[in-house]
């Protein structure tokens, strides 16, 4: 596949891998897309963040952090089909949270992972998937995400709808967090 990339996504690519391998993402286990990768870390908040259904993470609890896999997401756009490649990306990302339920549910992931987080500039998606969304606040992190999460779109998401993924305005990111209790309870 890496033949028929453009310059742009070979780049996009060797950045996306080098960002992955340093932070420790591996595809969810028992995944059957491998479309969401995780890692696992302490949560590095200044403050205790507390969730729609009340649980509160504290500086030091460990957490995992999802990212995609940006090498599947090109797969998928390069299918023949007639859906968007927002609502596909929706249907496996659901999938993908059930393997991630049964891996808690089954201790191939640790127990003491209190939530589980991302950072998006898709809301309406992450809020169908049950998601609480967290401000970023406004400065040069909100920005800089916001920036990245448009480059991504521009390089691997606009297949056929080159429209959805312009500079021409960032959209403001959010990091999207979800407990391992609401996870378990919605997915498994």
């Amino acid at each position: 596949m890496s033949e028929d990339l453009t310059l742009i996504q070979k780049v996009g690519m060797a950045i996306d891998h080098r960002f992955l391998k340093k932070a420790g993402a591996t595809p969810i286990p028992s995944s059957e897309y491998q479309l969401l990768l995780i890692c696992f870390h302490p949560y590095e908040g200044k403050d205790p963040l507390t969730l729609a259904d009340g649980v509160r993470i504290n500086p030091g609890d460990r957490v995992a952090e999802f990212h995609l896999s940006n090498h599947r997401v090109v797969e998928l756009g390069r299918e023949q089909t007639t859906r968007s490649m927002e609502w596909r990306i929706l249907e496996l990302l659901k999938s993908e949270l059930n393997a991630v339920a049964r891996a808690c549910s089954d201790s191939r992931i640790p127990a003491d992972i209190k939530g589980f987080y991302g950072v998006n500039v898709l809301v309406a998606g992450a809020k169908r998937l049950g998601f609480t969304m967290v401000a970023l606040p406004k400065g040069w992190n909100r920005w800089w995400f916001g920036f990245w999460e448009t480059i991504l779109r521009k390089i691997y998401y606009s297949y056929k709808t080159k429209k959805k993924a312009s500079f021409g305005k960032t959209k403001d990111a959010f990091e999207i967090w979800i407990t391992r209790e609401e996870l378990l309870k919605r997915y498994l």
